[in-house]
């Protein structure tokens, strides 16, 4: 029997409380309104018009090089000076998370509730980077975006979460002989890994550890695995694949060393 393996309760040791009691700030991840697609390029048709001018009068092109700098600069600015609707800041503390609303309000989030995490980079066509927070007890996770630097505050919450998460996973092996990663694509047991492919038609990979080369998280979030056999690497859509990864390097160094 393998469970699926879906943000669980993590408890691990730290303060808990009002936001006073999470101990001493350690950063402050503050949230902005991103101008529209349509905005940034009527701000940049009519600095580079203005650019063009201005060298032409001048004789000179050096200050278009400048002027794009004092754009991307202006830009940023002004996103930052825009008030921005729902949560203001995150603030990271000692013990945990302080969200802090627009209105001033303050919910603390010590680390034992927090559950899981999962962070996407964005991509083209203006789909900004985002994140999710599980917190114990909550229907819905907490989704987060336009916070400056948030692929920061994800890789310093998977840092802090990944020993328990790592052990918790070690726990579910134990107590139910294997996991489920990926609604059930890959699972894991003491023995090897099962692949199963999206394509219904696709036949069932097994690998024993002894064919597993490495583990890791990829740049993207995504739990990676490269096999002896296999020539690309299978690659899996995880919260906190950080944490997974561990989990199946503990297992094969186990299993081949």
């Amino acid at each position: 029997m393998a469970v699926t393996w879906s943000p669980t309760p993590v408890r691990p040791s730290g303060p808990a409380g009002p936001a006073g009691r999470l101990g001493p700030v350690v950063r402050v991840y503050r949230r902005f309104r991103p101008l529209s697609r349509r905005a940034r390029l009527w701000l940049h048709s009519c600095g580079a018009a203005f650019a063009l001018v201005l060298c032409l009068a001048l004789g000179e092109w050096w200050p278009a090089a400048v002027l794009a700098a004092a754009a991307v600069v202006t830009v940023s600015g002004f996103e930052r000076l825009r008030p921005a609707p729902g949560l203001r800041s995150v603030r990271v503390h000692e013990g945990g998370l302080v969200l802090v609303s627009a209105g001033g309000r303050e919910e603390p989030v010590p680390w034992s509730a927090v559950e899981a995490t999962e962070y996407s980079p964005g991509g083209p066509r203006g789909v900004h980077e985002h994140g999710r927070i599980w917190r114990a007890g909550a229907g819905e996770p907490l989704a987060l975006a336009h916070l400056w630097g948030l692929g920061g505050l994800f890789q310093e919450l998977e840092e802090r979460l990944s020993p328990w998460l790592r052990a918790a996973l070690h726990e579910t092996l134990r107590a139910e002989g294997g996991v489920r990663f990926a609604r059930g694509r890959l699972t894991v047991t003491t023995g090897g890994l099962v692949h199963r492919p999206p394509h219904p038609l696709a036949t069932t990979e097994t690998y024993p550890w002894t064919e597993v080369h490495s583990a890791r998280a990829s740049g993207l979030g995504e739990l990676e695995i490269r096999t002896h056999s296999a020539g690309l690497p299978l690659t899996f859509p995880v919260p906190n694949a950080r944490a997974a990864a561990g989990f199946l390097e503990d297992l094969r160094m186990a299993a081949v060393g």
